[in-house]
């Protein structure tokens, strides 16, 4: 029986010692970030959304603009970003300039929110410290499937964004066929469309209307080719999608006719076109502000 009770207690030792650890350093870690995210509330225009935002200038559409946007990022992890932000009773956040698109409500993003796919297992690592691990969201329904993820979360970098910059330009075919099957393809027969995108998108304008704070929807160029490939329902989803959305000012640059040279892939700007675009919406909002200042 001692021999039983040794090997016990043999194996849930340092089991025990690696959930400790694991908790303190989530907690640690977890204060860390939010005082970055203290710093960053400190910004009154914020750039979010996915990574076609991410090569926008925050400086080039209004000084001091600070970009938090990230690669892939569903909008309950943009919602829960925000939620974060705000919680600072001193931040100064009066403007969210949000990238909006067709491919936000591609059946991608039912895997970036889903635990059964890779995508939703690398999400859950990217924005652990910035979402509640008991929540209604519908993303952490089970603990026996992100056990592995979780820890894996607690020890990963936060992904908190920011700007990205591309000297790509003229993208071949293989290129965009590449970004659209990454979009558009059905892996495990998940939804065609991403309810949840819309959903979140919702709860972020509810949740800046509560704050007052001046939410912009911005959707940049798409390579030509990348948009004639997009089944015309993603078109009407996403035009269904931003009717109830008819309050906020709506920067749509998806019909743009742009030159490829100013694209590093299928949907995102290179260098040359995030600057030409960046001072594009910059004055596109100063001549707003203007108008309001004179009415």
């Amino acid at each position: 029986m001692k021999k039983f009770a040794a090997k016990i207690l043999k194996f849930c030792i340092p089991a025990l010692l690696f959930i400790l650890i694991s908790f303190t350093y989530y907690h640690i870690s977890k204060t860390k970030v939010e005082a970055k995210l203290t710093a960053f509330s400190a910004h009154a225009v914020l750039l979010m959304g996915d990574s076609q935002i991410q090569r926008l200038h925050g400086d080039s559409i209004s000084q001091g603009a600070k970009n938090l946007a990230s690669s892939g990022e569903h909008y309950y992890f943009t919602y829960q970003k925000l939620n974060a932000l705000i919680q600072d009773k001193n931040h100064r956040i009066d403007t969210l300039i949000l990238g909006v698109s067709v491919h936000n409500f591609a059946p991608v993003y039912n895997r970036l929110f889903n635990l059964n796919f890779a995508e939703g297992k690398k999400s859950l690592k990217r924005y652990l410290y910035f979402i509640p691990l008991f929540d209604d969201a519908g993303f952490i329904t089970t603990f026996d499937k992100v056990l592995k993820p979780l820890i894996s979360g607690i020890y990963a970098a936060p992904d908190f964004g920011g700007f990205y910059e591309s000297t790509n330009s003229n993208p071949n075919e293989e290129i965009i066929n590449k970004a659209f099957n990454m979009h558009f393809s059905i892996k495990q027969e998940e939804a065609k469309f991403s309810h949840s995108q819309r959903d979140y998108l919702y709860k972020i304008d509810r949740l800046c209307s509560e704050n007052n704070i001046d939410l912009i929807l911005v959707s940049t160029p798409y390579h030509f080719d990348y948009k004639e490939k997009i089944d015309r329902k993603y078109f009407d989803f996403f035009s269904k999608s931003l009717k109830k959305l008819k309050h906020r000012r709506h920067l749509n640059f998806i019909e743009d006719p742009i030159a490829p040279r100013f694209m590093s892939d299928a949907n995102h700007l290179n260098k040359l076109g995030a600057q030409k675009y960046s001072r594009i919406i910059g004055k596109e909002l100063k001549a707003e502000k203007r108008d309001i200042l004179h009415r």
